[in-house]
Formats: structure tokens, sequence, C-alpha cells
């Protein structure tokens, strides 16, 4: 299932002519900030895929899943500088910058707020964290009053993604998510951190984006959904909730339409043929969705998963790889040599 591309009220500017660069090389070293439910596992896979076949190096824990939950620290992963960082931790960027090597690219993505704490209230399982399991509609009641479970629930491991999730995983701490003047100042720090911050809404879009600030094919942007919540786990949201969800979670707001309107601009400045480009790329898409994998589709109590289609193409095992698992392969094929000395 190809990830839906939103309308576009957008109106680009005219263009005289595109800007080429017969130079142009393709982009390895990527340290890719992993957000909560913003197609960041999918992102995670391309970006995994990619280097896996390019025997890049990656950053990755020795055990676990995720390399941080708290900042990123340098002595958290083998000594040495790596080419690209994918998994969970959370922006430090001096200690990120000691095992990435020169000319390292920074991009993350970031999602509307409205809609994120809706997906992490339901990928979490926060209704039972919050005793709400008897509840109609138990992201509503949380909506309608989140400071209340936001103070009662001051211990839990999931309560910093229900409140600006984005702003946490930059590394924003939650006392001075509360003052405005300390947001600006952040968010325009992240601004010249960061080349490229991709929008989950106009996730195809961001990937045309990034593929050509990498000088990738597009082939190697194309992509099968990783970390697709479960119905079983969803939430209507009430159009009269998404103000008062934007209101209680107001400095990812504030991010997020900052980073909205740069968005548009990188967009203008790819040229007239990101139409017909994007027209493309959802062609292809398509053609690879319905090679790679069968009609039935699995749903557990979290995630849904696609069945492959065994008389799919070569590269339809990698594009069907979970991140974690990809993780696994990337790990031992790192540390092969170790194991075998």
């Amino acid at each position: 299932m190809m990830m839906s591309s939103a309308t576009n009220q957008h109106q680009a500017k005219p263009f005289d002519h595109l800007t080429t660069n017969d130079t142009c090389k393709p982009q390895h070293q990527i340290l890719f900030l992993k957000t909560h439910k913003t197609g960041s596992s999918t992102l995670t896979s391309i970006l995994q895929v990619y280097g896996f076949l390019r025997n890049l190096t990656f950053v990755v824990p020795e055990t676990a899943q995720i390399l941080s939950r708290g900042f990123f620290k340098a002595d958290q992963v083998r000594p040495g500088k790596y080419d690209m960082l994918v998994n969970h931790a959370r922006y430090n960027k001096t200690e990120m910058e000691k095992v990435m090597k020169p000319n390292t690219k920074y991009i993350t993505i970031i999602r509307d707020p409205s809609t994120q704490i809706e997906s992490n209230f339901g990928y979490f399982f926060l209704n039972k964290v919050f005793h709400l399991e008897n509840e109609t509609n138990p992201f509503r009641t949380f909506v309608l009053n989140p400071l209340f479970y936001w103070k009662t629930y001051n211990r839990n491991l999931f309560r910093n993604y229900m409140r600006n999730p984005n702003l946490f995983d930059f590394g924003l701490s939650e006392t001075d998510q509360e003052d405005i003047l300390t947001v600006k100042q952040f968010i325009k720090r992240l601004s010249k951190d960061f080349d490229l911050v991709l929008i989950q809404e106009y996730f195809n879009e961001s990937l045309l984006l990034l593929k050509k600030m990498f000088c990738w094919e597009m082939d190697d942007v194309i992509y099968l959904i990783k970390g697709e919540r479960s119905n079983k786990i969803r939430y209507t949201i009430e159009p009269e909730l998404r103000e008062t969800i934007r209101n209680w979670s107001w400095a990812d707001a504030m991010l997020y339409e900052h980073f909205n309107k740069t968005f548009w601009r990188k967009v203008d400045d790819y040229g007239p043929s990101f139409k017909a480009d994007l027209q493309e790329f959802e062609f292809k898409l398509n053609k690879m969705f319905h090679n790679c994998t069968l009609p039935r589709i699995y749903d557990n109590t979290r995630e849904r998963f696609y069945q492959r289609n065994p008389n799919g193409a070569r590269k339809c095992s990698h594009l069907l790889r979970i991140d974690l698992d990809f993780t696994e392969l990337i790990r031992d094929k790192q540390y092969r040599e170790d194991k075998t000395t």
C-alpha cells in the first residue's frame, strides 16, 4: 500500500529553467533523526536498504534496537566514524558529530501534532496506561483534559510523546517547551542544523526532495510502508478536537508550521518537473507494491504487515524487511569479523 500523497493547495511559482549540477555525487553520509509515529520507520528502511546494498557503515547499538531513550552519547556505540545513523536516538549534535564522517547531511521528519499525538496514544496503548479502557473513545477523553493525565502519570515512559513529541526528540526539555521565546530560538537553531525536514503528510513529495538533494536515483527511494498502525488502535479525531490538540501541543504546532513553510520553498526550488516526477514516482511505488505483495494483510495488535509475493522481484525481500530486522542484519554484518576471530 503506497503512503498517500496529500493534495497540495500550494501555488508553485513559475520557473525559467532547471539548475543542473554535472558534479553531483550520491550522498552517503547521512544522519536521520528518527521521530515517533511520523512515517520514520519507512524512511529508516529506505536508508537501510540503500546503505546495506552499498556496504556503508551504520551507527547501531550492540544489543538493543534503539541507540538511546535519553540524549545520544558517542560512547554508547563502538569507537569509529560511520556513514549513517538511522535508529532512534534523542538529538545531541555534539555527541553525534563524534561518530559521523565529515560532510554528513542531517535530515528528520515531522508530522501535524493533531494526528501524531493520536498515533502515539494508540501505538503505545495509553488507553491502558491512563485507565481509559472502558471509554468509547479514550483519546477524546484524554484530549478534553490532557493536563490531568499529563500530571497524574508524570512518571510514565511514554508521557513525553503526548505533548510536543517532536521537540522532545529534538532535545528540548519539558521546561523549555513552556517558553515561547526559547521555542522560537530552538526552532531557528534546528533550521541551521538540518539540511532537510521531511513532512509526513507529504511523504512522497518529501522523498523527491531527498532524492534530489542526495543525488540518488528514483529507485533508491522506492518503499513499502513499515510500522503501519493496526486498525485496532486507531481513534476518531473530531474536527473540533484538532485545534484543541494543537493548542495543547502548541510548541510542536509552531515547529510544524515553520518547517511546512520551508518545505514548500524547497519544492519551488526543485523545478518545474516536480509534478511529473511525482507522478512517475507514485507509478513506480504502485508497481513495486503489486509486484512484491499479496492481497492478504496481517493485522496484529499493534502493526499491519504485508505478505510477500513469492514471484516478486529480488529487491522485495529488502523492501519488506522491517527496520528492526534490518538493524539485526546490519549489526551482524558489521561485527561479523569480531565473531570469527
